[in-house]
């Protein structure tokens, strides 16, 4: 008689899931939402655990289930080519240009900024100091890493308790009212709430590297017993249950601290504000925990948040080291890492909200391909997981994610505009064009096609 996994085992390599998922960007995204959603916090939050929790769950379980290995595997039914593009283009993004250097922004906005003040040269200190260690830690074999992340997590989530608790105990004040951050549809928090949540959910970038770090899961559930797909698949999703339930608690309640923190920063010229500066979800977080935990607390927070994105960074750089040494053999894993620290170095030193505002063309695109390849695998049995198919609806879902990834950056830059029948098409005929959520009609559209396509050749 097989033996079915204990529920330890679901839960270890729950948390181990969750701790995966955990880093920067899961801490400052629902901080910012909630801030601007005020009284629209929990639409907001609906749309954005959509996307920062669902998606990343069924990424990693299509991973599991397909029986592949990585974002290239699983691509490589459209072409071998595209599943190469989109490959380095998602290392990069959960890498070097995006999510590496948003982990030092984060960690200096969060724990030196509010407490030295905005100084270039201890903005340089300590990037010599974080970036340093995150590269050490990735080129030499050690466990340093593995056991700051075995403690690290309960110590971060015991502080955000704390928070939480005195939060409900003694808020800083009442829901507010709802803002648009920008113009943007991203940024629309008093307009269209839910769609903001969405897209901001876009931004922790979980989806992208579900597909990049899943096979460390599939790993832990063969430890656990699991023989092939299926059983991998079940320990995956059932484990990943508690990995959600945790990311989703922790977004819900730092997204109403953020609601109920309006009232520690100015609100001039449309924006909230800290000493005339443009605030960001780093600074909700540490004025929230000096109001609630004085500056012990900040501190506190500052340290273990510190730590969180050490170990996010490392692992992210060796990550992205490992994969294009598997692509350039000839080219070490050191020399990648170094090459991939320096330009994350580079990138840094925009600032976090720098980081997060050019990160959205680059998601607009990347995240419509990432949930039509990751439906494409899970129903994938269905059509054979033929070719046609995924050709159609990615050919299709990048026609759309291309046009808003352009017109995003149109809008930042005001360096160009895309022509008025093109506007006029995508945003007022397409169905939820206007939303930015263009591709998903454009995905069906793609799939139906591939579908008929599939039938009439087997026919």
């Amino acid at each position: 008689m097989k033996k079915k996994p204990s529920l330890s085992a679901y839960v270890t390599i729950g948390l181990m899931l969750f701790a995966l998922f955990f880093g920067a960007g899961n801490l400052i995204f629902p901080a910012y939402l909630g801030i601007y959603a005020g009284s629209n916090v929990w639409l907001a939050i609906v749309g954005f655990c959509l996307t920062a929790v669902t998606l990343p769950l069924m990424g990693v379980a299509a991973i599991a289930y397909t029986g592949t290995e990585d974002a290239e595997s699983i691509a490589r039914p459209v072409s071998k080519l595209y599943a190469l593009c989109f490959s380095v283009a998602l290392y990069l993004s959960i890498g070097p240009f995006f999510a590496i250097p948003r982990t030092g922004a984060t960690s200096y906005s969060i724990g030196i900024e509010p407490i030295f003040g905005p100084s270039f040269m201890g903005k340089v200190i300590y990037a010599l100091i974080f970036f340093g260690i995150s590269y050490w830690l990735a080129i030499r074999p050690s466990k340093m890493a593995d056991r700051i992340g075995k403690y690290l997590t309960p110590t971060l989530l015991f502080v955000l308790a704390v928070l939480v608790i005195a939060s409900f105990l003694h808020p800083a004040g009442k829901m507010g009212l709802a803002h648009n951050a920008t113009p943007a549809t991203s940024d629309a928090f008093a307009n269209l709430p839910f769609v903001a949540g969405l897209i901001q959910g876009y931004g922790t970038m979980d989806a992208l590297a579900s597909l990049a770090f899943s096979i460390v899961v599939i790993n832990s559930a063969k430890v656990f017993g699991a023989k092939d797909n299926q059983e991998v698949a079940g320990i995956t999703l059932k484990s990943g249950v508690i990995a959600s339930v945790l990311l989703a608690l922790v977004y819900i309640f730092v997204a109403r601290i953020g609601a109920t923190s309006q009232s520690l920063f100015d609100f001039t010229a449309g924006a909230f504000q800290l000493k005339g500066q443009v605030i960001d979800g780093g600074h909700v977080l540490s004025q929230a925990s000096h109001f609630y935990l004085g500056a012990i607390g900040r501190a506190v927070l500052a340290v273990v948040i510190f730590l969180a994105c050490i170990t996010t960074a490392t692992g992210l750089i060796t990550a992205c080291a490992e994969y294009f040494h598997k692509l350039l053999p000839a080219v070490s894993h050191a020399v990648w890492a170094t090459v991939f620290t320096i330009i994350a170095l580079v990138f840094y030193f925009g600032g976090l909200s720098e980081i997060i505002k050019w990160s959205l063309p680059v998601l607009f695109l990347l995240y419509p391909l990432t949930v039509a390849i990751i439906f494409l695998a899970l129903m994938g049995k269905w059509f054979q997981h033929d070719p046609i198919v995924y050709r159609w609806t990615i050919g299709w879902t990048f026609i759309a994610g291309f046009y808003d990834a352009v017109n995003t950056l149109a809008g930042m830059t005001g360096l160009f505009k895309l022509p008025a029948g093109l506007l006029h098409f995508f945003g007022q005929v397409v169905p939820l064009g206007r939303y930015s959520l263009g591709w998903m009609s454009f995905a069906l559209v793609g799939f139906v096609i591939g579908l008929v396509h599939h039938f009439l050749k087997k026919k």
